[in-house]
């Protein structure tokens, strides 16, 4: 699959190859948005604190979803480590929990409902936009604590588009590459946006206050981690995609899109000293996704539109296992390849005067299958969901807007796999028990419009998550029980959110939270001898607080601080701690304007200690570093920058045993036309 996706990625972007021409076009503001791929709640903006642009992204350098996302309070980011990915957490919540979409689309893995975001570039994003605690039931199952919609561009003009290119360089040499092109025309009734990007990553640079890490494996001493050049840490990322949209008036829009992402990443190895995580020598061969969309959008008559949406994704990762640090021979090659195809249509009309009904159906089929290279046998998981939801909005004043949501939500497993063996030796497969689920999903929303400069929201929400068939049918390497009779996790989510101007150069947004969560799927130990099974047994309550605040007193001088709080209580067993979330988060940055695009930024980030395991006995302390950034314009298109990165190369990690990098130097040039 890896041949096909990057086949695609070259041959879906023809112009794009053949550019290497500037003009005088400025750097993208955010202004170039896909409007047909955004999931809006009317009447509920999306403040400073739920959405980044890509002149928020393109200034501070975030190259992936998940450096992007980390600019919002009340989202967090940690690695899971055993497999080198991202993780995104809003409000507490992690990626099974608050999905994600781009352009309105689901992005996840049926086995197991995550995605690593780390593959997910942002180069050819206009903007990411994160509802926490209450999204519209419009996006359908599994909106448990939100949803993070990656928002596509769209171009403007005849002929426009940029280039892009750098290196990261620290103690031990060059350690990574990137490159990006994108390319855009819009001809009024047609257009076309291309984007072809690359990152590849050799190492990364440990901190030079890293000591090397010995363990003890097979009674031989070995050298796990020996500092300098992270080891077993490179990837490869080819993505890019198309799009082709129609706009034969102006409220009409059609198009077909096509995004596409070719990997291959390996996986370092636990440094750490809890004796419980094993020492594994892990690579990905492969990690492969490619998704085909469509977007329409028809208004029938006044106010009355209809939207569909159509896609078909496909995703396939081969698990290559190493005997030992060598690397030299393969013990095992696990594969998954997986396919979703689903749809939506969404009506819209104003049945009532001041009041915006919409509703909608959605259906996907998530489709898994799983086999290790040369067995004979493999096996699979396969299943179907359907969502009907209406949401209206009601304008009742000037001064109030009135949401209100609700959605049903069908899961029907149709195939559920398990090997049979004889002796250790697969022989066959049988079925588990088919168990099907419902949820129901309701909220409502008070939106006060207090003045021009003001807003006060006020929400309620139930949402639910539907369990994925990893949480149903995994043996957990032969340490868990499957349990096909799990329910649907459950949570009431409260909150409150205020937003003020109080002049032109400030603007501040603040938000307090509760959400009160029940059958949450956790694990209960020794069910048959030492073996644990997930149950849904688990109570919780997070409780939270953010605040932002967006300031230009002068025309050189722009700040942003953003500050959170987060506590999680385990309700059903205080002695169980919820992992990877510290408790407080601080994120700063000041940008001096030294011209219209020569400016310095110094940045910085707090993060407090996290738990790494339920326990509690193992924890990534908590850390502030600091990054500089620096772009100078050469001429009125191209530009040149520079950073430091972790300046004072801190030692630090977001998941115990897993170090972060160390200092790092960004050079990038950019030109756009």
């Amino acid at each position: 699959m890896k041949k096909a996706v990057l086949l695609v990625l070259l041959l879906a972007c023809p112009e794009i190859r053949a550019m290497a021409a500037v003009s005088s076009e400025s750097p993208d503001t955010g202004k170039n948005v896909f409007t047909a791929g955004e999931i809006l709640v009317n009447g509920k903006k999306h403040h400073a604190n739920e959405k980044v642009t890509s002149a928020d992204i393109e200034k501070l350098d975030k190259k992936t979803i998940t450096q992007a996302a980390n600019l919002l309070p009340g989202v967090n980011i940690t690695n899971v480590g055993g497999r080198n990915e991202g993780m995104i957490y809003v409000r507490g919540f992690d990626m099974r929990q608050v999905p994600l979409y781009l352009d309105g689309i689901p992005q996840y893995l049926p086995y197991d409902g995550y995605m690593d975001p780390n593959r997910f570039v942002t180069f050819n994003l206009s903007e990411i936009t994160v509802a926490k605690g209450y999204s519209s039931v419009l996006y359908g199952p599994n909106t448990l604590g939100g949803a993070i919609n990656l928002v596509t561009g769209k171009p403007e003009k005849t002929i426009e588009g940029s280039l892009a290119g750098g290196m990261v360089t620290g103690r031990e040499g060059i350690a990574s590459q990137f490159g990006t092109l994108k390319f855009g025309s819009n001809l009024g009734k047609w257009y076309i946006q291309g984007t072809l990007s690359a990152i590849d990553t050799d190492f990364w640079p440990l901190s030079k206050s890293f000591d090397a890490v010995t363990k003890t494996i097979n009674n031989v001493s070995t050298v796990i981690e020996d500092g300098g050049k992270r080891d077993n840490a490179r990837s490869k990322d080819i993505s890019g995609g198309i799009k082709v949209g129609y706009t034969p008036n102006a409220t009409d829009e059609y198009t077909f899109a096509f995004n596409g992402i070719t990997s291959d990443k390996d996986v370092p190895v636990y440094t750490g000293s809890n004796a419980a995580t094993p020492t594994r020598y892990w690579k990905y061969s492969d990690w492969d996704k490619a998704s085909f969309y469509y977007i329409g959008k028809t208004v029938l008559s006044g106010k009355t539109y209809l939207k569909t949406r159509a896609y078909y994704d496909l995703y396939y990762n081969v698990l290559d296992t190493y005997t030992d640090k060598t690397y030299s021979k393969i013990s095992s090659s696990s594969v998954y390849d997986d396919t979703i195809f689903g749809g939506s249509v969404e009506l819209g009309t104003e049945i009532l005067r001041d009041n915006l009904l919409k509703i909608a159906v959605l259906e996907k089929r998530d489709i898994h299958k799983e086999y290790d290279k040369g067995s004979f046998y493999s096996k699979g998981d396969e299943e179907n969901t359907l969502s009907l939801a209406a949401e209206n909005t009601w304008t009742a004043s000037p001064f109030l807007t009135v949401i209100a949501g609700i959605r049903q939500d069908f899961q029907h497993i149709v195939k559920a796999e398990d090997y049979t063996y004889s002796g250790k030796t697969v022989s066959g497969t049988t079925s588990f028990p088919l168990k099907n689920n419902q949820a129901t999903n309701y909220q409502l929303a008070l939106v006060g419009h207090i003045s021009e400069n003001q807003e006060l929201t006020g929400y309620v929400a139930r949402t639910t998550r539907f369990p994925t068939q990893k949480d149903r049918y995994s043996y957990k390497n032969g340490k868990a029980i499957p349990n096909p009779e799990l329910i649907p996790e459950k949570s009431w989510n409260y909150g409150l959110d205020y937003s003020i101007k109080p002049s032109n150069d400030l603007k501040i947004v603040a938000s307090l939270f509760q959400s009160s969560i029940t059958d949450v799927i956790q694990q209960v130990d020794n069910v048959s001898g030492s073996k644990y099974q997930l149950q849904n047994t688990g109570k919780a309550t997070f409780t939270g607080c953010e605040i932002s605040a967006d300031w230009q007193p002068v025309s050189w001088l722009k700040g942003f601080a953003g500050y959170s709080y987060i506590e999680r209580e385990n309700k059903s067993n205080p002695n169980l701690c919820f992992t990877d979330v510290p408790k407080h988060k601080v994120n700063a940055y000041l940008q001096f304007f030294t011209g219209k695009n020569t400016w310095i930024i110094a940045e910085t980030e707090f993060d407090s200690k996290r738990y790494s395991t339920s326990d509690g006995k193992y924890t990534a302390g908590g850390y502030t570093i600091y990054n500089l950034r620096a772009n100078a314009a050469l001429s009125k298109s191209v530009s040149a920058q520079v950073a430091v990165e972790n300046l004072f190369d801190r030692n630090y990690a977001v998941a115990e045993g897993y170090p972060e990098p160390g200092r790092q130097i960004v050079f990038a040039l950019n030109s756009s036309f």
